[in-house]
């Protein structure tokens, strides 16, 4: 069967691989199945040039993935392929379709919904179809008939072994590897045990109770053999994994710090971490091995609502001593932060910058606080009215949320100063390159340029001239020479 898989992207940045659809993609085509994808990443998002693909393909399943915002616009592209193509199938999955089934069913041109992690039951469906039948019991999808929805239970989850490595040939992967300056992207698990409130891991969990282990990792082997052939296959400086927390197993981090210089080389990657999940020996080891920077959440500087309203649970010294141990063993920091989160104050947005002035990251990320479905902060916000009639469709530039004590310019403005009053007085050229960078982050051609440049290394050259103190250079300087 013709089957045609969407990955209707259109944030901003980053810009990753739908890991999902990749790994759908490889069991279709196991299967026998001719499968094309359309990827709206890096542009072609007018109908016209979407229609281009379609016809072109002409397919007979449409499987479409959607979060939460690219929710509407994969929806127009369901709309706009079945009004040319009205015998075709039209199946969404991914994290929007899995926490709001119903929502996405309500949709006139959706058939089905797959709730939940998709191999498997994609797999199934185009089964299905391939011998003429038509059921609807098949686990983890929700069929619409007759206007009445049925809904079907989950599954057993997957070993992740057991699954073929995703294809990432379907996407034009070299493109997405130098848009992030020769970082290729990686999962090397699934689930995360932690109940973050802004997270809809945690509605994940819930939906999966009673199907197995939640949380599943690659075995090592597998997980290197994988490594070794992207390795192989792209041109690329460095590997991302891109797990929700990298650093859950202790014994499986030494036997991975063990084998993957020997199996991969010297390659260096990056890793998400968790402040209470690592430990100094844990970094020490990762340092050895190849690991060039850890990411790790420190979302508010207030305890109070970062362990009672996010459900953190970790303490500043926790997070000071985690960045610090970091530093020790040789690698470099990136501490994640959130603005905007309900009950916050500028007066908590300023305990956030002076946490981060205190652990003083390599780099650092702001977000604009998003209220997503399945999450206990999105039913918080819908009971004290402060969600707005859209979703969001930006994680730095708008908010689904009206926030009683900011509006959105000026957590937008918060936001693009925040790097540059964590650094300017320990890195003044960092901290003016900061504010530039965030005010011009909105725009699609300065995105291109920084990608460039960052492939150019521009972001090492920046670390080691601050690091060096060659600029020692005061406000009215850099005022002076850009007036």
């Amino acid at each position: 069967m013709r089957i045609l898989l969407i990955y209707p992207n259109i944030i901003e940045s980053p810009k990753e691989i739908s890991a999902g659809l990749a790994s759908v993609g490889a069991i279709l085509k196991e299967e026998g199945h001719t499968v094309k994808l359309l990827d709206t990443t890096f542009g072609g998002r007018t109908d016209e040039q979407i229609m281009t693909q379609v016809d072109t393909f002409k397919p007979e399943i449409a499987c479409i993935t959607v979060a939460t915002n690219d929710f509407k616009f994969g929806m127009h592209i369901l709309d706009i392929i079945r009004e040319r193509y009205p015998s075709v199938t039209t199946i969404v999955g991914g994290i929007h379709a899995t926490v709001a089934p119903e929502e996405t069913l309500a949709q006139k041109n959706v058939d089905m919904v797959c709730v939940g992690e998709g191999d498997m039951p994609i797999r199934d469906i185009a089964r299905m179809i391939a011998k003429g039948e038509r059921n609807t019991n098949i686990q983890n999808i929700w069929f619409k008939k007759e206007g009445k929805i049925i809904p079907n239970p989950q599954r057993q989850l997957p070993n992740l072994d057991e699954l073929p490595i995703p294809d990432r040939s379907l996407f034009d992967f070299q493109r997405y590897i130098d848009w992030h300056g020769g970082t290729a992207t990686i999962i090397s698990t699934r689930g995360c045990p932690y109940p973050c409130t802004y997270c809809v891991n945690r509605k994940q969990k819930e939906i999966y109770k009673g199907s197995g282990m939640f949380v599943r990792y690659k075995s090592v082997d597998k997980l290197l053999a994988e490594i070794k052939g992207i390795k192989d296959k792209y041109k690329l400086k460095e590997i991302l994994f891109n797990d929700d927390t990298f650093t859950l197993d202790p014994r499986r981090i030494k036997e991975f710090c063990e084998k993957y210089p020997t199996v991969v080389g010297k390659l260096p990657f990056t890793i998400n971490g968790r402040v209470n999940t690592v430990t100094r020996d844990m970094l020490m080891i990762l340092g050895k091995a190849g690991c060039a920077r850890i990411n790790m959440g420190v979302e508010c500087g207030n305890l109070r609502i970062r362990n009672d309203i996010l459900e953190r649970d970790m303490t500043d010294q926790q997070v000071i001593d985690t960045f610090h141990w970091a530093k020790e063993a040789g690698i470099k920091t990136y501490a994640f932060n959130m603005i905007g989160i309900p009950y916050e104050t500028k007066e908590n947005i300023q305990e956030t910058i002076e946490l981060n002035r205190k652990i003083n990251p390599d780099f650092v990320g702001v977000s604009i606080f998003t209220a997503f479905p399945g999450t206990p902060l999105y039913d918080l916000c819908k009971r004290e009215g402060w969600l707005t009639e859209e979703y969001s469709t930006s994680y730095f530039q708008d908010t689904n949320v009206k926030h009683p004590n900011f509006t959105i310019d000026e957590l937008k403005k918060i936001r693009d100063s925040f790097g540059f009053e964590i650094y300017r007085k320990t890195k003044p050229l960092r901290a003016y390159v900061d504010l530039v960078d965030k005010k011009l982050t909105r725009y699609q051609p300065y995105m291109h340029l920084r990608s460039m440049l960052i492939a150019a290394g521009f972001k090492r050259v920046l670390h080691l001239l601050d690091k060096e103190n060659f600029f020692e250079v005061s406000q009215q300087d850099i005022l002076g020479t850009s007036a």
